[in-house]
């Protein structure tokens, strides 16, 4: 069978930056070709198709099955995706899959009348059996981990269990990949110590950890064998000429002990392969496993950054949250990764449920101690699924529910008891002018108006903001809170 998967166009609808591979239909369409069937991954929104453009592709390629992927913000392009492609191959097969319908795949359905079925999530065992009971018209019910209309009835299928043993999926199929990989920036900006191509893969799965904001992903956690892992990374700097490496577990470093045993294995081995030319990149958790000999090898052999997601400065904040970090640990993390010459990415929200304005001084109070390389400001989101959106539901504090708007930085759908949501944005964007973008370059750009026409009629609003965030930065140096 010849089988097509759709990351679907989201730019058709909004700004969407595409910079990262769609690892998941790479894994999909690996376990498809193995099993001897015709795949592609087709990235229409790092394509930039019309949809237009989709119909004349999906003309060309005539697949017997599409499937379709979707975070629960691009959901609206997975039903046009979804109805283009009805439209233009009426026999062929739709389904679906990712985060989003996984998270509501009643509603996927309901919605989408053209979609067949819902793939629950990690489906690569789940797409290899459904194509063998197509083939051989087997009965649905059968097959784990989907949900599949039946009539008018939706018939849930039996749990499937996780993927235990992830070295027996084949390497993501980069080569099935349209766009190719040169075509991805991979992260947004320069960063120093990392060079292009940047390629990205797993190493483990999971994370066990219960973040109120937090939606995606398995709770069992499952570690690569570190000689598979460096195969990997060895197949991408001789097949691809990789100079960079960012690896997508939730959390690389910092979840126990027996992590940190692994994580120094697969620097053995990235050291006996003689792989540390290239850089590495990957996120971690501020806990107190973290280990000062484990960050310096990994130094040693070739990592550059973490990326840690902090959220909060304030311990009340955390805790209510359930980050279950302790803000010591944060600063102890910090040190150490400074210490061992990696640089650290600080990952910081604001607009919780119980955040107060002396919270948020707090956090800015952590940020000018422990000095992170670099700093990204968001917007606490109640995306679906999340235990976040229960409780400003439960509230009545969610005002908008259009997920296009639910982009993480710069807008705010929800208030709080302490804040509205302008508050909420103008908080981060206090945070943001302070220590993303650095009040220094405010002060440049200031100066810059008087040498333009369009700079000078600017001035007043960039004379305005320097004021308020200046004066509003003063009052969080001087003021005592309660």
């Amino acid at each position: 069978m010849k089988v097509i998967l759709i990351n679907p166009a989201l730019c058709n609808f909004r700004d969407s930056s595409a910079h990262a591979m769609p690892l998941g239909l790479m894994y999909l369409a690996a376990v498809i070709e193995q099993q001897g069937h015709t795949a592609k991954v087709l990235d229409a929104d790092n394509l930039r198709l019309s949809w237009e453009d989709m119909e004349k592709k999906l003309s060309t390629e005539r697949p017997d099955v599409i499937g379709i992927t979707a975070t629960s913000l691009s959901m609206v392009a997975l039903k046009k995706t979804a109805e283009v492609a009805k439209k233009i191959l009426p026999k062929s097969r739709i389904i679906a899959g990712g985060f989003g319908p996984t998270l509501e795949p009643h509603r996927t359905l309901k919605e989408n009348p053209v979609i067949e079925l819902v793939c629950l999530g990690e489906s690569e065992r789940t797409i290899v059996d459904l194509l063998k009971c197509w083939q051989d018209k087997l009965p649905l019910d059968q097959i784990k981990g989907i949900i599949y209309r039946d009539g008018d009835k939706l018939i849930e299928t039996a749990k499937r269990e996780p993927i235990m043993d992830l070295d027996t999926l084949p390497f993501p199929a980069y080569h099935l990949l349209e766009p190719p990989q040169e075509k991805y920036i991979g992260i947004h900006t320069e960063v120093e110590g990392i060079k292009r191509p940047i390629l990205v893969m797993f190493a483990s799965r999971g994370c066990p950890h219960r973040c109120i904001f937090c939606s995606l992903g398995s709770k069992v956690v499952r570690f690569r064998k570190p000689q598979k892992v460096v195969d990997e990374i060895e197949k991408y700097v001789k097949t691809y000429r990789a100079q960079a490496i960012q690896l997508y577990d939730d959390e690389f470093i910092g979840m126990s002990p027996q992590e940190n045993i692994w994580v120094s294995e697969i620097c053995d081995e990235i050291i006996k392969r003689k792989l540390d030319h290239i850089g590495y990149m990957v996120q971690g958790r501020c806990s107190r496993f973290i280990e000062p000999d484990v960050l310096k090898k990994m130094r040693r052999v070739g990592f550059r950054w973490i990326w840690w997601g902090v959220e909060s400065g304030s311990q009340q904040v955390l805790d209510s949250i359930k980050k279950d970090i302790k803000v010591e640990n944060i600063k102890r993390a910090f040190a150490l990764a400074k210490q061992a010459d990696l640089k650290s990415l600080m990952f910081i929200m604001t607009g919780f449920p119980e955040e107060t304005e002396k919270n948020i001084k707090e956090t800015a109070d952590l940020i000018s101690e422990v000095k992170p390389d670099t700093v990204r400001i968001h917007i606490a989101t109640p995306l679906p699924g999340s235990e976040l959106k229960r409780i400003l539901e439960s509230g009545n504090m969610i005002e908008d529910y259009n997920v296009l708007n639910y982009v993480m930085r710069g807008k705010a759908v929800h208030h709080t008891k302490y804040f509205s949501s302008k508050e909420i944005v103008r908080n981060y964007e206090m945070l943001k002018f302070r220590f993303e973008e650095g009040h220094k370059r405010f002060v440049r750009i200031f100066f810059k108006s008087f040498l333009t026409v369009s700079g000078l009629k600017k001035l007043p609003v960039r004379a305005y903001k320097i004021f308020t965030y200046s004066m509003r930065w003063l009052k969080w140096k001087i003021l005592k809170f309660s």
